[in-house]
């Protein structure tokens, strides 16, 4: 009904517009009305040269051009006499009453093929929504591969919280026998690609019960009332299907707060939608085997009566995974794939931290796809060490050509952050160092925490803005001059202190007060600062500026007192261009048993290597 409202109201605003177009164009080029008696003067003047009889309208055109318009009273007689004075005379049927008599025709016409268009749009729709629930249907005997919790590793707290739902899916009267009444809605929440889609196939895999998946966007619609009337039908049929689970991905897009905005009214789609779906889920019978899973990145702008108990019972937080939840991931994804015999899942899990479900399973691929592209058969640790570097900074440059000058500058700047990380006791240890383009990035040096930290000490953190200054601190140092490689050192090192000061209250002056809040739920790093007064301001800004200055005074003193390792470090650099941990190690220790008044002279003997063709030795210039 609604679409042959606006369909109809579309036709007559079309036709309101077509007529008054038409009505002023006629304005502007009708002929001049003259009364008869002005004709008569002007037919015994003897001034006209041409008439144009229709019905009794009389078209009048003078010598000089003019034309106007009059009605005669007695066409025949006038004829005669224009006969006489011998006026050229045109005769024209009456067109009007025609024309008038075609365009109502016309518009009938139309008003009924807009209706007839309107209806079958209609009822296309409802075909469409009454196929909608069933199209996202998943049954488990349907040829689907069906997915367990043996496919989900790295999140054991949440399967271990999961678990009990689908006791209560294949089981509902164990419950029942004790009185107690299963969540009729779990709230699925964290970063992207955590997992949580996965997860929710998973109980439905576990349970084997019919599976219903749709994303938050399938019900915000151009039509108004379309969502509210999908989510009846959905919740209509998976009763008829019971025992089975509701997934809605992405439910941030139609379960976002109500309050302000034009949803306050009432009339909006969304909001329509929303107390849809509030309604359905607080109307479920406690006889109801509907379990409904939700997923969100952005739990903090969710409406809060979807959040409430009744509803969305419980939330559970699933988060990137630990080391051990790394190593599992690792090797679930690693049994689709050809690896060599001796390949150290372990190493590659410490390789990683920070990285989510998805990104591991794109770290695998990733470094398969290396393997292939290089002829191997099998996938080496090699190959996870480049598709790591290709993930987290991009493409290797190797259209690139740098000048000598710059190379050395990049060389200098890479070794001054080497060396300040291995001389800060708090620092993590150094995996790579290359000055090789990659990405946005020229050079990088890349440090592993020994395992995942859930904290950070004062002490480490000022260690990683030290150990960021020391790039520019090198540049300093062996050029007198500054360039803009260190900009992006210096962004991290000033985030890094004005969460210091600003969130984790690691300041004495300004003391245990949060200047800044995050409100981003697990996307990115939105942030506002809280209002203070300028001298708090003032305060907080000058504690920044004296810990990167402090920093950075620790920097330029600890390169000034290794400049000839600095060097050094920097012209095996432009040689090799990558060195690993065990290289530069071995660099360090030839440097400290070194003889300094005759130049270097290596104590490091090759053939003590364990592999002495990959000796640091065989690959720089002596």
């Amino acid at each position: 009904m609604a679409i042959l409202i606006r369909n109809l109201f579309i036709f007559f605003l079309f036709t309101v517009i077509l007529g008054g177009s038409y009505g002023l164009w006629k304005l502007e080029h009708q002929l001049r009305q003259v009364t008869y008696s002005e004709f008569r003067h002007c037919l015994n003047n003897h001034d006209i040269v041409e008439t144009t009889f229709k019905g009794n309208q009389v078209i009048v055109e003078h010598a000089a051009g003019d034309k106007y318009i009059t009605n005669v009273p007695n066409p025949e007689k006038l004829i005669s006499e224009l006969q006489d004075k011998d006026i050229r005379i045109i005769f024209e049927k009456d067109r009007s009453e025609l024309i008038f008599q075609s365009t109502v025709i016309v518009y009938i016409i139309l008003l009924l093929l807009t209706v007839v268009i309107s209806l079958s749009k209609k009822r296309k729709l409802e075909e469409d929504e009454n196929k909608f629930a069933s199209d996202k249907l998943i049954l488990p005997d349907s040829g689907h591969k069906l997915v367990t919790f043996d496919d989900v590793a790295g999140i054991p707290e949440a399967l271990e919280e999961l678990q009990e739902v689908v006791n209560f899916l294949k089981d509902p009267g164990q419950f029942e026998k004790i009185g107690a009444v299963s969540p009729k809605g779990i709230l699925l929440q964290g970063p992207p690609g955590t997992g949580k889609t996965l997860l929710a196939r998973a109980i439905a895999g576990e349970a084997h019960v019919p599976f219903y998946s749709f994303s938050g966007s399938d019900f915000v619609e151009m039509f108004v009332g379309v969502g509210a009337s999908r989510v009846r039908d959905i919740f209509k049929e998976a009763k008829n299907n019971a025992p089975c689970i509701i997934f809605i991905d992405e439910i941030d897009a139609v379960g976002g707060s109500r309050a302000g905005g034009s949803s306050a009214s009432g009339q909006d789609e969304r909001s329509q939608t929303l107390n849809a779906l509030l309604v359905e889920m607080d109307g479920f019978s406690t006889s109801d085997t509907i379990v409904v899973l939700a997923a969100t990145n952005r739990p903090d702008i969710l409406d809060p009566a979807l959040k409430r108990p009744g509803r969305f019972d419980r939330q559970v937080n699933i988060l990137p995974p630990d080391l051990n939840g790394r190593k599992r991931i690792l090797g679930v994804h690693g049994q689709k794939v050809a690896l060599t015999p001796d390949i150290d899942i372990n190493k590659i899990a410490h390789m990683v931290p920070g990285f989510t479900g998805a990104e591991l399973a794109n770290l695998v691929n990733e470094a398969a796809l290396m393997a292939a592209r290089a002829g191997k058969e099998c996938v080496d640790f090699q190959d996870f060490e480049l598709a790591r570097d290709r993930i987290m900074m991009g493409v290797e440059r190797k259209g690139m050509i740098l000048s000598e000058k710059d190379r050395m500058v990049l060389a200098f700047h890479e070794a001054g952050h080497a060396i300040i990380a291995k001389s800060i006791p708090h620092a993590d240890p150094i995996h790579k160092i290359t000055i090789i383009p990659r990405g946005q990035s020229l050079g990088q040096t890349q440090q592993l925490s020994v395992g995942d930290r859930s904290s950070y000490s004062f002490d480490y953190l000022k260690s990683r803005i030290t150990i960021l200054m020391g790039g520019r601190a090198a540049e300093e140092l062996a050029f007198q001059r500054k360039t803009t490689g260190a900009q992006g050192d210096i962004m991290q090192a000033t985030e890094i202190a004005t969460s210091m000061i600003c969130k984790w209250g690691m300041s004495d002056i300004i003391g245990p007060q949060a200047m800044i809040i995050d409100n981003d739920g697990f996307l990115g790093n939105a942030s506002h600062r809280v209002e203070m007064s300028d001298q708090t301001s003032l305060l907080i800004d000058k504690e920044i500026k004296n810990l990167l200055d402090n920093a950075y005074a620790e920097a330029v003193a600890m390169l000034s007192e290794k400049f000839y390792l600095l060097k050094q470090l920097a012209n095996i650099l432009l040689e090799v261009e990558t060195l690993d941990e065990e290289e530069f190690d071995i660099i360090l220790a030839c440097h400290f048993t070194e003889k300094i008044e005759a130049g270097i002279k290596a104590t490091h003997n090759c053939r003590d290597c364990v592999a002495a063709d990959t000796c640091i030795h065989s690959r720089i210039k002596k």
